[in-house]
């Protein structure tokens, strides 16, 4: 192909691509020049990013300066930081550290974004003309829960994740079984590798190829080499993130020898008999089961303490103050009514009910077999976005070619009307099929936006200090000594970007012995709470006390040492300290 033809072709997406980045850069201006990440984990990843260019190890992912002195490692495999590493080390000769790790968070999420876009074009035009390909990957713009996994400064590894998932889907649709089962089978193990988020979708789509195969032996070239592909880049990867095989690793949040030998001792029943296809669709059936078992019996004696799942092991503690109350992690019945709306009053809503008008009403518009493809993949994941908050952006993703024929003909639909009034109200409202949940909340906003204006200006006029969980509140911290700092969990990964000083505990759980202590801090007497601050050395504490993390301690422990602190109760060995142009509240501990 010609430079001239793939112009033609892509030219079209990668316009639209480029003003769509223009867009989101305008609109995340305030954050990228912060230079710091949106959120905890974006930030965390940043200083793993850090720690790995100022020579740490790239199997050792260790954050030291979290919970001393018994740090843990990550559960986030480098992968993640490579495309941000090569741009920071090919710009830092030219433009400075600072401005070129900057440049990469803005730059890295954009490309991934581009990719996703990209993807959707390529899976909608499996299924509807080469136009409602193009609309839908312009709309992936629009699904609210995929542009906030893809903008500027989110780094996390979720937006890989929704590529990641497209990939597999797409290769679903793929003539050429043998490559799209390799393909398919690398993806799903470095999703997988990534986050064991992905296991739920991994496992729909490989037992889909199963249950094809069963019934029918047209589906084993496709599951042969998916499990292969799956199983060979599964060991690879491992090996590359790790550098050998440590069978003590007792974690059960990310890929383990366990994982991998359970899979082994799968494939080594299930290959055999996929490549000798018995007859008999009962042998078949049987052939499975027993993979299954061999895989779920290795695991079960490898790894007993994650069969009940990746935070089994958590610190009670930990889990009834901290995990039970990370919203992102929650059922959907458990999100406030707004972002219920937000996350799924899009693309979701909409692909959901043009899914059924195609199924009832409109049966030519593609062939069965890929409507059934697209169909179980969105299915699925909207059933584990319903259970996983988080997950809703790859169930918004899959919905977008749904969503792009919806828009197409609702707008054909409306060109043709006869009467010009109709018409163009007809035409303006396809913008509520593209976004009703949020453009819906917009207009309840803008109702209520004169309470909230007035609210803002009396918050305002109230104190000349900047907001205590502002990022410029938090770098004034670097005016103390570096030490080892006591704050919410949520503030501690921006502490670690931008000063030097230690933290005892972040929104992280595999440091849960240091985010036991934490809560045991606020929650304790004072006497027990000094007792402890003292065997962890720490030496401030850092706090924004409307977080609703310290509510919770206050009204749980009425005569805990938060309760008391935010009462104004003065403590003879907590001196307060205020540091200029800061909203935090700051305590020095005094050593005994």
């Amino acid at each position: 192909m010609n430079i001239t033809e793939y112009l033609r072709k892509s030219g079209p997406l990668l316009f639209i691509w480029v003003a769509i980045c223009a867009v989101l850069v305008a609109v995340s201006f305030e954050q990228i020049a912060s230079g710091i990440g949106w959120g905890p984990d974006d930030q965390l990843r940043q200083v793993q990013l850090r720690d790995w260019l100022a020579g740490q190890s790239w199997f050792d992912t260790t954050q030291y300066r979290i919970g001393t002195p018994d740090s843990q490692p990550m559960h986030w495999p480098r992968l993640i930081e490579l495309p941000l590493a090569i741009v920071v080390l090919a710009l830092e000769p030219i433009i400075g550290s600072s401005a070129a790790e900057t440049f990469a968070m803005t730059l890295i999420p954009l490309v991934a974004l581009g990719i996703a876009m990209w993807l959707v074009g390529k899976i909608t035009a499996q299924l509807f003309e080469r136009k409602i390909a193009i609309l839908s990957a312009a709309l992936t713009a629009t699904a609210v829960p995929v542009v906030a996994q893809l903008r500027p400064m989110r780094i996390d590894h979720h937006g890989w994740q929704i590529i990641l998932a497209l990939v597999a889907l797409w290769t679903m649709f793929w003539p050429d079984r043998r490559k799209a089962g390799l393909i398919m089978g690398a993806a799903l193990a470095l999703w997988l590798t990534i986050s064991l988020e992905g296991l739920p979708l991994s496992v729909a789509f490989i037992a889909l190829l199963a249950w094809r195969w069963i019934i029918s032996l047209d589906e084993g070239v496709r599951l042969f080499w998916t499990l292969t592909g799956f199983l060979g880049s599964s060991w690879g990867l491992y090996l590359v993130n790790h550098g050998g095989i440590d069978t003590a690793l007792a974690y059960c949040d990310a890929i383990t020898p366990a994982h991998l030998f359970a899979c082994a001792a799968g494939a080594i029943v299930i290959l055999p008999a996929i490549k000798f296809a018995p007859g008999s669709w009962l042998l078949r059936l049987i052939a499975l089961a027993l993979a299954g078992a061999a895989a779920l019996g290795i695991f079960y004696f490898s790894a007993p303490q994650c069969v009940g799942g990746a935070f089994g092991q958590l610190d009670p503690l930990v889990h009834d103050y901290w995990l039970v109350h990370v919203r992102e992690g929650l059922p959907i019945w458990d999100q406030p009514g707004r972002e219920i709306i937000s996350l799924f009053g899009g693309s979701i809503i909409v692909g959901l009910g043009c899914l059924a008008y195609i199924k009832w009403r409109r049966s030519d518009v593609m062939a069965e077999d890929k409507l059934f493809l697209l169909a179980y993949a969105f299915l699925w994941a909207l059933i584990v976005s319903l259970m996983v908050q988080r997950a809703a952006s790859v169930a918004a993703v899959y919905a977008l070619p749904l969503v792009g024929w919806a828009v197409h003909h609702a707008f054909l639909g409306a060109r043709e009307l006869k009467s010009p009034i109709i018409r163009i109200f007809a035409t303006a409202s396809v913008v509520f099929l593209i976004l009703p949940g949020p453009l819906f909340l917009g207009l309840v906003n803008a109702i209520d936006s004169g309470d909230q204006d007035n609210e803002a200006e009396q918050v305002a006029s109230s104190t000349d200090e900047p907001a205590c969980d502002s990022s410029s509140s938090l770098a004034k911290l670097n005016a103390l000594p570096q030490s080892t700092i006591l704050a919410p969990f949520d503030f501690g990964p921006e502490i670690l970007v931008q000063t030097p000083h230690n933290v005892l505990a972040t929104s992280h759980h595999r440091n849960d012995a240091a985010m036991a202590d934490q809560i045991r801090i606020f929650a304790s007497s004072p006497e027990k709470a000094r007792d402890i601050l003292e065997a962890r050395n720490v030496r401030y504490i850092a706090i924004c006390p409307g977080e609703s993390e310290l509510n919770m301690y206050a009204a749980k422990h009425p005569d805990g040492l938060w309760a008391k602190l935010s009462k104004a109760e003065p403590l003879d060995w907590l001196h307060p300290v205020h540091l200029r142009d800061s909203g935090l509240s700051i305590w020095r501990v005094v050593p005994k």
